[in-house]
């Protein structure tokens, strides 16, 4: 796949797809690596989000160039949606160990129900050309802070930033196989829609409402329950 700069049609860099079968261990990696990312305490997953956005800052010129080159958002855009994505990585943050933690229903003498939110287990983002900042911060912020692996697939008119995605998360402390990116076009994003043992996210709202609110399922300890949802 070639990357080019839409205003010099210069080829930037060229980079080999994600195919079936490499997407197929990609998602092994994740289903193996998740289970451990789920145990790390909250608290730990919030300060390496909370890193990742100090990182953001710290390369911003780096990244908003980078952005710039590959899909023609003027550069000064290009730094002001980084940062408004780090605003919201900071909503996020703060209110992720309210949001997530057990909610106590009932105490009685043998009998303590209360609401757990659990991850889902490996979340599919694919994400948009425009935005691609504040679109993956919108899906995968969460279900990372949640517990959740993620398989990240940005558009192809914005892969060189998807992979600086990565490779900051993973400096802040994200493990390697917690969070992978998928590389291609349309044609490697297709089969994550139906790929079982994921849930998939788009980063557009009409589609991802569900996806945000579920980025945890609830479950009651007590009465053996189960619901999906909040």
């Amino acid at each position: 796949m070639k990357i080019i700069n839409p205003a010099t049609e210069e080829l930037i860099k060229e980079l080999r797809e994600d195919d079936k079968a490499s997407l197929e261990k990609k998602l092994e990696r994740l289903n193996a690596a998740q289970p451990a990312w789920q145990e790390v305490p909250i608290e730990k997953r919030i300060a390496i989000i909370r890193q990742f956005s100090d990182l953001m800052l710290a390369n911003i010129e780096t990244l908003a160039a980078t952005l710039t080159s590959e899909m023609g958002k003027p550069l000064q855009q290009a730094r002001n949606e980084i940062n408004g994505a780090r605003s919201r990585i900071k909503w996020l943050t703060a209110n992720a160990e309210r949001v997530l933690g057990d909610e106590v229903m009932t105490i009685e003498p043998g009998l303590e129900e209360r609401i757990r939110y659990e991850p889902l287990g490996v979340i599919g983002n694919i994400s948009a050309w425009n935005y691609p900042w504040l679109v993956g911060v919108n899906v995968f912020v969460p279900a990372l802070l949640a517990g959740n692996a993620v398989l990240y697939k940005p558009s192809e008119f914005a892969t060189l930033t998807g992979m600086a995605i990565e490779n900051l998360l993973h400096e802040a402390g994200v493990p390697k196989d917690v969070f992978i990116m998928a590389v291609g076009t349309g044609t490697t994003g297709a089969p994550l829609r139906s790929v079982e043992g994921h849930q998939a996210g788009y980063g557009y709202p009409e589609r991802d409402c569900a996806i945000r609110s579920r980025a945890a399922s609830t479950g009651a300890d007590g009465p053996s329950k189960h619901r999906q949802g909040l």
